[in-house]
């Protein structure tokens, strides 16, 4: 799961299956350059975008896409997609929820989670937050966001990976 503030504040969240992440790690890794220890879209050059943009296409992916149209702040907005994001985790029952590490914001997201998920789900899904440099997974919805932030041609990049977009009031 990853966020973008700029425009209307969403939350991606980009789901792979179990028996693919080792492979989709792998692939996603071998886009570093030398002492690199992540992606991070807002630094790649053009020709880095694309070349890591090819890799996640071709992989077992499928994006959510949660949007807040309203005004709110974007303690409130992360909060309804957090919330959003949980309330479908109770369907979908994903194995884990990984979340960037935003040491300010885990208190809150954990609560959110927790809450939301409920007692019984609590032990099928487990969420953690990491440091992008921890999980190259953490750098699709990163990538994603920023192509929904940038529009057109960006966004044609990504737009068979998005399954589904949620807006939130």
């Amino acid at each position: 799961m990853d966020e973008t503030k700029s425009g209307r504040f969403i939350v991606v969240v980009a789901a792979v299956s179990g028996s693919a992440l080792g492979n989709a790690r792998k692939d996603l890794r071998q886009q570093l350059r030398a002492g690199q220890r992540s992606l991070h879209f807002t630094k790649e050059s053009n020709s880095s975008r694309r070349a890591v943009l090819k890799i996640i296409a071709d992989l077992p992916i499928e994006v959510t896409v949660y949007r807040v149209i309203g005004k709110l702040g974007s303690h409130d907005s992360r909060e309804l997609c957090i919330r959003a994001l949980a309330h479908d985790a109770v369907t979908a029952q994903p194995r884990r929820i990984v979340l960037e590490r935003d040491d300010s914001l885990q208190v809150h997201d954990e609560r959110w989670l927790y809450e939301e998920l409920g007692p019984g789900n609590r032990r099928d899904t487990e969420y953690q937050h990491l440091n992008r440099h921890n999980d190259p997974m953490l750098w699709v919805p990163d990538a994603v966001a920023w192509c929904i932030q940038k529009g057109r041609p960006w966004l044609d990049e990504v737009s068979d990976l998005i399954v589904r977009t949620v807006e939130l009031p």
